[in-house]
């Protein structure tokens, strides 16, 4: 199980938790090394709504540090999608997610997310 940090504000955790959820349905079946088209499909449209939904909030209040916030997440997306060509290199996948996705993904919640999160929190930001 995925454990990843909370931050001030609620809409972003759960957006967090519905994700890892998705992801460790993703690195099951990358570990099994079953069919991915579907799943990681599905991951990288969540992905996308999760970066989405943050980045409409930061547009709208503002947000100080929004620009460095939406280079990673574009930055991310690339990856991801250069990664869709790669969906039968099981060990390339397993290395991606293991070595750089995950570390990554709970080095930005616990810095640029904790940051935005309670800047949305201490703007009372309305979803």
């Amino acid at each position: 199980m995925i454990e990843i940090k909370k931050v001030a504000f609620e809409p972003m955790n759960e957006i967090h938790e519905n994700e890892t959820k998705i992801l460790e349905k993703l690195i099951e079946k990358i570990e099994k090394k079953e069919p991915l088209e579907k799943i990681y499909e599905e991951f990288l449209n969540d992905v996308k709504n999760h970066f989405s939904f943050e980045e409409k909030l930061m547009d709208k209040y503002n947000f100080f540090a929004k620009i460095p916030h939406k280079m990673e997440h574009t930055r991310i997306i690339n990856e991801l999608e250069e990664l869709k060509k790669e969906l039968d290199n099981y060990e390339l996948l397993k290395k991606y997610f293991y070595e750089h996705f995950l570390p990554w993904l709970d080095n930005h919640i616990a810095t640029m997310d904790t940051v935005t999160g309670g800047f949305f929190n201490m703007v009372n930001a309305q979803i």
